[in-house]
């Protein structure tokens, strides 16, 4: 998504309180350390919206995770030479290198207690997140007012960009968007990036040392959609864990850059990588399709006067979780659904016939990669799917 204007400058900071490592020995247990000297904090990208009683007023869905600064990545990188020659990897040493800068957020320690407070120049509140809790492992998710801003969250607005003194990781930015008009929500892996996400040796592959790659002729796809639906808000809803969040953001951003917006990513709690491995390629079903649908009902609040295209594929829960969707907040809301058939998944007339119960068929396009360049011909904002 292309914006205009000007870029705000954000400051992130840590309230002046002390934190107890979540994950520490008995030794430390009881030491109190103090947050600024210890501490790095990650803040992802966040949608920006209108408060619905003063358009005036702009708030963000601002996710944050915090963590101690010291990664044991020396731990971290027998352990994923261990993983990886389970099942049958024998790496170079510089493979071992991408996969442990990939990795590397699953050797961090979330800290609970935590408090961020967000200033932004050009805006005239300076929030603070909700602290981060013990059973969230350092993570926070606060919806936070930012009051007036220069750029306020209309469709095609500025982004709004939040660094984080001190940090390792790359500023955040927060995508504004307005109450009405498009948005596109969609899945990340074997729907916009080629993942192999049916085999775990491929997913291994593509996720720990390939470079990543798109589906081939979605980015143009997605910047005719940019276009064409006036610059809609794009968010990545994916199952993947927000451990992977630097390495697909960059993708996103590099790729998709036309398409660019928030990611929403799972908190996958492991510390064996063979069992993340596992849990990167199994149809775990349920757990997927309860997660999904909380996100997406997440932007349903705070968006409920939009008209989403939704964008998945066939690996795993996305024909239910969009259906279950449509079925709960109306074709106002979920405008189309657009499936792509990935080849040795459960592409089966059944499956599909059951899982869109209730959708009228005239909303549902289900496409194979030959058919990915038509994609960007469909009059979506003129009532076609």
């Amino acid at each position: 998504m292309q914006f205009a204007g000007l870029a705000l400058t954000v400051i992130l900071s840590l309230s002046p309180i002390y934190a107890t490592p979540l994950l520490t020995t008995s030794s430390t247990l009881s030491k109190r350390i103090p947050v600024t000297d210890c501490l790095d904090v990650l803040v992802f990208d966040s949608p920006g919206f209108q408060n619905a009683s003063d358009a005036s007023q702009t708030i963000a869905s601002v996710e944050a995770f915090a963590f101690l600064k010291d990664l044991d990545t020396d731990e971290l990188r027998q352990s994923t030479v261990n993983a990886l020659n389970s099942i049958g990897f024998n790496p170079g040493e510089d493979a071992i290198d991408t996969a442990v800068d990939r990795l590397k957020l699953f050797a961090a320690v979330g800290v609970p207690r935590v408090t961020v407070t967000v200033e932004a120049e050009g805006c005239s509140e300076t929030p603070k997140l909700t602290a981060t809790a013990l059973e969230d492992l350092g993570e926070t998710t606060s919806l936070a007012s930012f009051g007036t801003c220069a750029a306020p969250a209309t469709n095609g607005g500025a982004e709004i960009t939040l660094t984080v003194n001190g940090s390792d990781f790359s500023s955040a930015r927060i995508f504004p968007s307005g109450p009405d008009g498009f948005g596109v929500i969609s899945d990340i892996d074997d729907t916009v990036k080629i993942s192999h996400s049916l085999d775990t040796l491929q997913l291994v592959q593509a996720t720990l040392f390939d470079e990543p790659a798109p589906i081939p002729g979605m980015p143009e796809v997605y910047a005719s959609l940019a276009r064409s639906l006036n610059s809609p808000q794009f968010i990545y809803v994916s199952g993947s864990p927000y451990q992977l969040y630097p390495f697909l953001r960059d993708f996103i951003d590099t790729t998709f850059s036309a398409s660019n917006g928030p990611l929403f990513l799972t908190n996958v709690t492991v510390t064996d990588l063979n069992v993340l491995f596992q849990t990167l390629t199994a149809d775990d079903g349920n757990a997927t399709l309860v997660y999904k649908i909380g996100q997406l009902t997440r932007i349903h609040e705070m968006y409920p006067g939009k008209s989403f295209l939704t964008v998945g594929d066939s690996t795993q829960q996305d024909p239910e979780t969009y259906a279950t969707i449509y079925n709960t907040f109306g074709g106002d809301f979920v405008r189309c659904i657009w499936i792509h058939l990935v080849e040795g998944a459960d592409n089966s007339d059944e499956r599909f016939k059951t899982a869109f119960e209730g959708v009228p068929q005239e909303r549902i396009r289900l496409y194979t990669d030959d058919q990915i360049p038509e994609l960007a011909y469909v009059d979506v904002a003129g009532g076609q799917c």
